[in-house]
């Protein structure tokens, strides 16, 4: 009996794979399928093939794998066909082909990768693009924009805005209050929608902007605290100046009493007073001769002796002058007297 069996099988041709599925994400392509049906116990091998503008070239030869990735095979903007077939051995099944195609048309893209900032009560959301297998998401599509969605933590309700930006500030928002971000690129013609991004949640921060009355206050205030300063300092500079001269004063001495002093200062009395040193004084001795009272004349001139009185102390030296001269013509007399 096992004898025939294997002669069935080896007779009967190998059955084609299963499900046969082609997947691309991010500009990879990867065709994937399942064994045929009712053969847990044989071991199949497959082999993929891609089919360019010539002729299908191999890709995946006798291998066990479910899957084979064509990633490095195709272009970007290139048409192909793909194809599978099973293989036990030696024998070879049917092949199982897919529909032509483009990548850049069939591609899905994976979600982008979000961060939330808060600052001034408002948050920014910087995007990064995710990362193709192949070239960049701007240089395979355009336009690209994102879609973003955020809403209080807690609540259902979402809002939804469109930016071309990567950094999008979301405003209005309320201080203090967790919101909820998530991030899809909208990306080709048709607006296709690639998968959203992990939901990420920041506390927005107090609000940055002040009350207009707030604003008001500040200015009466600090005009009263301006206005006090300036009064405070003219009354202590006055006070100040008042004080100083009461210190130091300079009076002004009326007109009469300066023309006084003027006069006064010119007076020998008040110029002696004024000198620093004391005048010395000097003293002469001084002798009186008393002849008989006659009258000689000597040519023409008429001398005149009489009795004069000694005198000392303050009158000596106020006569000094007088009193030599009186010394000397009485000498000359008694020389003509003895002659």
């Amino acid at each position: 009996m096992c004898v025939c069996l294997c002669v069935r099988v080896l007779t009967e041709s190998v059955p084609i794979p299963e499900n046969v599925t082609m997947t691309s994400l991010d500009m990879g392509l990867v065709l994937e399928w399942d064994p045929p049906q009712n053969t847990t116990n044989q071991l199949f091998n497959y082999t993929a093939e891609v089919k360019t503008w010539r002729d299908y070239e191999p890709v995946c030869v006798g291998s066990s794998s479910l899957r084979c990735d064509f990633t490095n095979n195709v272009t970007t903007f290139g048409l192909y066909h793909l194809r599978v077939r099973t293989e036990l051995h030696g024998e070879t099944s049917d092949w199982v082909e897919t529909g032509e195609f483009a990548v850049d048309k069939i591609t899905e893209i994976s979600a982008p990768r979000v961060e939330l900032s808060s600052r001034k009560g408002q948050t920014e959301v910087d995007i990064t693009d995710p990362p193709m297998r192949s070239r960049n998401l701007r240089d395979v599509f355009t336009p690209v924009s994102y879609l973003i969605r955020f809403w209080k933590e807690g609540e259902a309700k979402k809002e939804e805005l469109i930016r071309e930006q990567n950094r999008v500030m979301l405003l209005d928002l309320e201080p203090l209050v967790n919101y909820c971000v998530e991030v899809a690129v909208l990306y080709s013609y048709n607006k296709k929608t690639s998968q959203f991004s992990n939901m990420t949640c920041v506390t927005n921060s107090p609000s940055s902007e002040v009350e207009p009355w707030l604003i008001a206050v500040v200015l009466l205030v600090s005009f009263l605290v301006v206005l006090v300063t300036v009064v405070l300092i003219f009354l202590a500079v006055w006070y100040s100046y008042e004080g100083c001269k009461m210190i130091f004063p300079n009076p002004k001495l009326p007109d009469n009493l300066k023309q006084f002093l003027s006069q006064q200062s010119q007076s020998p009395i008040l110029s002696a007073m004024q000198e620093s040193t004391q005048l010395k004084e000097h003293f002469h001795e001084l002798r009186i001769f008393h002849t008989e009272p006659d009258t000689q004349q000597k040519d023409g001139s008429a001398v005149h002796t009489g009795t004069d009185e000694c005198c000392t102390g303050a009158d000596v030296t106020q006569r000094g002058e007088e009193k030599s001269e009186t010394a000397s013509t009485t000498s000359e007399e008694q020389h003509l007297l003895a002659e």
